[in-house]
């Protein structure tokens, strides 16, 4: 799929025997957590006793320093056991300048295991990033016991920009519905484009033609389009300024996977795609149910 931020990019979409849905989930399955996990054997760790001062230190060392490291004990037979996690961003140098002063132990400062930094090796991707912005960092749990650990930063690793993009094309493929349920099987959405737009589009139709091809017109509209002819709905339930805004960052995250660009590179950034994923998930689930159950409706209106 090419695109372009210029033209909001291609949308075209051959139809398949399975809903979006169906093919969401078949997306999480295939795309679990434990495909951009470090696993354990490579995880730096301390203990509950080690001086924090000490611990804050080595890890300024590194040349790529931790957000957080799992804190261990010996248990009885002899094994290291992971008890929990200590945050040290609020140590780092290079995240906050005027940080706080370590002192004390790691106990001190340690987070115990929880519910809220545990998360299933076999979880989807997108699990993991709807609250990573709010837990950015999971131990992940293989059976019954912790086989490695996820983190904020994971978020630029190739398997979430493919699990990005499954998320995004869902929102595509929900606005084409909610699309079709509005007009009932009607062209009277090219209406609501604007004129050069239109043109644009009645040439992708005539060179589908022109090549034997049999993809609906809908389909030849971009994401930006889509969400043009929905939002100039007169039977939009929902606020059309948080609809807009809201799917434009969307779009913008798109066309940032499209062109392999950096969607994630700094923790706010990876914030804002935890934010963005929020809301096609809402969007998503808003849409599915627009226009359910009384089908066709008005065919113009704007904003």
């Amino acid at each position: 799929m090419n695109g372009n931020p210029k033209n909001c990019g291609s949308g075209v979409w051959a139809s398949g025997a399975g809903g979006p849905q169906e093919a969401m989930e078949a997306v999480q399955n295939a795309l679990p957590v434990r495909l951009i996990a470090t696993t354990r054997r490579d995880l730096k760790t301390c203990r509950p006793e080690d001086d924090l001062e000490r611990t804050v230190g080595e890890n300024e060392q590194r040349e790529a320093p931790f957000d957080h490291l799992p804190v261990v004990e010996v248990a009885e037979d002899g094994q290291e056991e992971i008890v929990g996690l200590i945050d040290l961003t609020p140590f780092r140098s290079d995240r906050n300048p005027k940080g706080e002063s370590p002192r004390g132990t790691v106990k001190d400062r340690m987070r115990a295991l929880s519910e809220d930094v545990l998360i299933g090796a076999d979880a989807g991707i997108l699990d993991f990033v709807r609250t990573a912005d709010r837990h950015p960092c999971r131990l992940v749990v293989s059976g019954s016991e912790i086989s490695g650990l996820v983190t904020l930063s994971d978020l630029q690793k190739l398997p979430v920009r493919a699990a990005l993009f499954a998320a995004v094309t869902l929102l595509e493929m929900t606005m084409a519905d909610a699309i079709r349920r509005e007009f009932d099987g009607s062209n009277e959405w090219t209406k609501r484009l604007s004129d050069n737009r239109q043109s644009k589009f009645r040439d992708k139709v005539s060179q589908s033609s022109d090549d034997d091809g049999f993809i609906e017109d809908l389909l030849f509209t971009d994401f930006c389009e889509k969400r043009t002819i929905i939002h100039k709905s007169q039977l939009f339930e929902w606020s059309k300024t948080a609809f807009k805004t809201e799917v434009e960052e969307v779009e913008k995250l798109r066309n940032k996977l499209v062109h392999a660009n950096d969607y994630a590179s700094t923790p706010a950034v990876a914030a804002r795609v935890c934010e963005t994923v929020r809301s096609i998930g809402r969007w998503v689930s808003r849409l599915t149910r627009w226009l359910s159950e009384a089908k066709g409706g008005a065919t113009g209106g704007s904003a």
